[in-house]
């Protein structure tokens, strides 16, 4: 089955996330991710929760740190709050997706970046989740437009400025999968 890109290539991040055995791309503005089953290299759309439906650039990609579950997490355009959302079908669910919980209000992140002005819309545009953390320690990465990186722990809310080193950042986004040659559909057979 072929997949139709029916986004502007401009809108797909050049950058994966290998979560829950397989690999996924967000593509900024549109509830549709990605995903590539590595050992076939098949390619579907996983859909991102409806309640998300105008929240497009807000959600990441994850596992869960207790037990790997695919996850998103999001923050909720009206309330601002950090939301944690894993695969599940049960009644209630949305898109096969379940609301785990919400953790905390984005408020206390703004208040906990040195020099942020207080201007509701400065704030939303310059601070959002960047990654979870691929080590599953239960740490997301907070970026901003110029006010550093930080490390937020989703149990304690204890949110930690990362250190940087010459100028450069730690926790930028690693490129977490290098595709396995051959595929395994390419390998020979013994």
């Amino acid at each position: 089955m072929e997949v139709e890109v029916g986004f502007d290539p401009w809108w797909f991040e050049r950058r994966c996330v290998h979560a829950a055995g397989k690999l996924y791309w967000h593509i900024c503005n549109s509830y549709r991710m990605l995903v590539m089953d590595p050992a076939t290299l098949h390619l579907s759309y996983l859909l991102a929760p409806a309640a998300l439906s105008d929240d497009f650039c807000t959600y990441r990609v994850g596992e869960t740190p207790e037990d790997g579950r695919l996850c998103l997490l999001a923050v909720e355009s009206r309330s601002r709050q950090l939301q944690l959302w894993v695969r599940g079908q049960a009644r209630g669910s949305d898109n096969g997706w379940l609301l785990e919980r919400e953790m905390l209000s984005m408020r206390v992140v703004w208040d906990a970046v040195p020099g942020l002005p207080n201007d509701l819309a400065h704030r939303v545009y310059s601070v959002w989740p960047s990654d979870m953390d691929a080590g599953r320690t239960g740490k997301v990465f907070i970026k901003t437009m110029g006010y550093g990186r930080y490390s937020l722990h989703l149990d304690t809310a204890k949110i930690e400025r990362l250190h940087t080193k010459h100028g450069k950042e730690y926790g930028h986004p690693i490129y977490a999968y290098f595709l396995a040659w051959p595929p395994a559909f390419l390998a020979p057979e013994y």
